[in-house]
């Protein structure tokens, strides 16, 4: 089906329309997000703080880049209706375009028209204060004046690295305060840690079939925080495997100097809950219950049945691995109350419980199901040509069977024939018949009697057994048989 897409909003700042929203995926009966109050709260020279309100709770995206092409991305994380984010780390005096992606709850998202923005220039360069030591006011007095002097982006940017490479032996990298706080759901993972100084957070991550610690780059995922500069610090990733183990480690940087990172560290998100699907009782008799159920991915079950009157409990069920269950409860008290549950245990080992379902053993009037019934038949040549004929079938439950059939299509007064009964209870069941003719029309059909007495016939089958094949011999001698034959004739004829 082609995505739904409905005008979302449009925003009118100094009466001029600068914004038109488009909302993706919705239904007719939600309340669809509209952006309003888009405003540029504060613009630096490296960072810019974007605020806007909707009508409903979103999470807070902006899209950002020095063209329409939007590379980058910022997320707070949370949803509400009022936002802010501050988009980190810009050039200078240059011009950005911006628009606001936000999404609600139920996945409407709405996308705003294109702003810009304009970051200042570098910031200004103070002279000396008061706290700086005596025999450090010149040489900065002296570099302060230097880089006034300079007006190209190349000879600023070499200027840039060298204080970089020389703050991060002066400057003291921010310190980790204690281990993350990590809270950990199925596919994302939200930290939470603080430092000795203000810095930036980033969490930077890896699965554990991803992750190298003898590269250059041993993590190749990171997420952010929008805070710039503080000591507290919130990072939530997104997109996670379930089940899965991730090696991580958090790292803060000040305006200046070296970051500071935690030691490598692991966090195993949590495993999908194996619901369970449609328990029913399939069947119930004297001695014997079915219970059938479904999950959605694999699992193990296991049923629990306790017997209401005694309070005797037992348990039946299967250790693979499977979304379709079936458990049959033998060696039941007859005309007495059960109940049960159901247990599907994925292979992460999370468990989940049905709630509870009663029955209580009666006698079985249900006869048993016959299904896939097959024949296979084959010639043997010889003097006397045979067919053999093996036709099998199942049960639902254990049964004594046996095959009937006769030649041709049945009519009233024909002769049927029967193989011979079985003599035990089974579920899957197989006739052999060796007196077929070749080449003939068989009807046969299958008679099965559950150890209850209940009888049932399968519908009436056709086979058609193989046809015996001439030797190149008979062939040879049918045609001169047909060749004198045809002679004589004429022979005669002459006569």
């Amino acid at each position: 089906m082609r995505p739904r897409y409905f005008i979302a909003g449009i925003v009118l700042v100094m009466g001029t329309v600068v914004s038109v929203g488009i909302v993706r995926h919705a239904s007719a009966q939600q309340t669809l997000p509209t952006v309003t109050g888009v405003t540029v709260a504060s613009v630096g020279a490296t960072s810019t703080t974007v605020t806007w309100t909707t009508n409903v709770k979103t999470d807070s995206f902006v899209n950002f880049s020095q063209d329409t092409s939007y590379c980058g991305i910022r997320n707070t994380g949370a949803f509400g209706t009022a936002h802010s984010v501050v988009i980190p780390n810009l050039d200078p005096g240059t011009a950005y375009f911006f628009r606001i992606n936000s999404t609600d709850q139920n996945g409407n998202q709405v996308l705003s028209g294109n702003y810009t923005f304009t970051t200042t220039s570098t910031a200004a360069v103070s002279t000396p204060s008061s706290t700086t030591p005596a025999s450090q006011q010149a040489p900065v007095s002296a570099a302060v004046a230097a880089i006034q002097q300079l007006t190209s982006a190349q000879a600023l940017g070499a200027v840039q690295q060298a204080l970089s490479a020389q703050a991060s032996q002066v400057v003291a990298a921010p310190k980790i305060l204690g281990n993350p706080q990590i809270v950990i759901g199925t596919d994302q993972a939200s930290f939470a840690w603080s430092t000795d100084q203000s810095a930036n957070g980033i969490v930077y991550y890896a699965s554990d079939a991803e992750y190298n610690p003898n590269s250059a780059n041993p993590y190749p995922h990171e997420g952010d925080d929008t805070n710039e500069s503080a000591q507290t610090h919130a990072v939530t990733i997104y997109g996670l495997t379930p089940a899965t183990e991730y090696h991580y480690e958090v790292s803060s940087q000040g305006s200046l100097g070296s970051a500071g990172t935690s030691p490598d560290l692991t966090f195993t998100t949590k495993a999908v809950l194996p619901n369970i699907l449609n328990p029913h009782l399939v069947k119930v008799d004297e001695h014997d219950a079915t219970v059938s159920w479904g999950t959605p991915l694999p699992s193990a079950g296991t049923v629990t049945y306790e017997n209401l009157d005694s309070r005797q409990s037992l348990s039946a069920g299967d250790p693979a691995f499977l979304v379709t269950h079936i458990v049959q409860l033998t060696n039941l008290l007859f005309q007495t109350r059960y109940s049960l549950t159901i247990t599907a245990t994925n292979q992460a080992g999370d468990i989940v419980t049905s709630t509870p379902l009663y029955f209580v053993t009666t006698k079985n009037a249900i006869p048993p199901t016959i299904s896939q019934v097959n024949d296979d038949s084959t010639l043997y040549p010889g003097q006397d040509t045979t067919v053999q004929t093996v036709v099998s079938w199942q049960t639902d439950e254990p049964s004594e069977c046996n095959m009937s059939y006769l030649s041709g299509v049945s009519a009233a007064g024909d002769e049927v024939s029967s193989s011979t009964m079985e003599t035990a209870f089974l579920t899957k069941h197989v006739s052999v018949v060796t007196n077929f003719q070749p080449a003939t029309v068989y009807e046969y059909w299958v008679t099965c009697t559950d150890a209850d007495g209940n009888t049932t016939s399968s519908q009436d089958f056709v086979l058609l057994t193989p046809q015996q094949q001439k030797s190149i011999i008979d062939i040879i001698i049918e045609n001169f048989q047909g060749t004198f034959g045809w002679l004589n004739a004429a022979g005669g004829a002459k006569k």
